[in-house]
């Protein structure tokens, strides 16, 4: 799962040079620059590297999400596992991979406050007992925190995100859907789910036409780092 990422390009003149490229290329194709810099969100702008007409890796202006064909929402994750039999992913596993640089992806980790403190409560009174099934979903969801981390490979200041990309009639700009695979071990506790990330020096070979996708999707970084994080307000 990846619903969130963030781009520091106070730490990185790599991605700033990325991200500046994108914005000139949009900028030269809808009159404007919104290619996000900070936290990205999906259906924002982001700057994505895939392959130029001329065949030379170049960075694009891409808007996170396929758009579903019942207008309901978008498309911002696709599993590794099927999208290359999927009659929905198939065509840009095969013909349109892309990468998504960034610093390091969000995930968030739920704790039921209210089994924690059952089990507090036993330690200390074992006699108790506590009868929850009957509570609503909103009664619930108050029994719970979300804890959000910030992840990437250990080591690794710019991670690139494997993704795929496609062209929607009545969109100016291409779009995207980020490839997720079985969480690493170490952080399977915050979610069961994460990205597929490439090492910089594998990250490439994602972009070649003669690629073979599955090994390389097997190939990547599993070694994860995490660090809880404050949430920001957006108010």
């Amino acid at each position: 799962m990846c619903s969130r990422f963030y781009l520091d390009v106070e730490a990185s003149e790599k991605l700033k040079a990325i991200i500046a490229e994108a914005g000139r290329r949009q900028m030269a194709l809808t009159g404007e620059n919104t290619v996000v810099r900070g936290e990205a969100f999906p259906s924002q702008v982001v700057a994505a590297l895939a392959c130029g007409k001329n065949g030379q890796t170049a960075a694009f202006p891409m808007e996170w999400g396929f758009h579903r064909k019942d207008g309901k929402g978008l498309i911002i994750n696709t599993r590794s596992e099927t999208a290359a039999s999927s009659p929905l992913f198939r065509d840009s596993m095969k013909e349109r991979r892309c990468l998504i640089p960034a610093s390091w992806y969000y995930e968030w980790e739920t704790l039921d406050l209210q089994q924690s403190l059952f089990e507090t409560a036993a330690e200390l009174t074992p006699s108790v007992q506590v009868e929850d099934a009957g509570l609503s979903p909103a009664r619930r969801s108050r029994h719970t925190k979300k804890i959000k981390h910030a992840i990437r490979p250990q080591g690794q200041e710019v991670i690139y995100l494997a993704a795929i990309y496609r062209y929607e009639p009545e969109r100016r700009l291409p779009v995207f859907s980020i490839l997720t695979r079985d969480a690493a071990p170490e952080i399977a506790f915050i979610h069961p789910r994460m990205p597929i990330i490439f090492s910089e020096g594998t990250a490439m070979k994602w972009l070649e036409r003669n690629a073979e996708p599955a090994q390389l999707m097997a190939a990547c970084q599993m070694n994860m780092d995490s660090q809880a994080v404050k949430e920001q307000s957006h108010d």
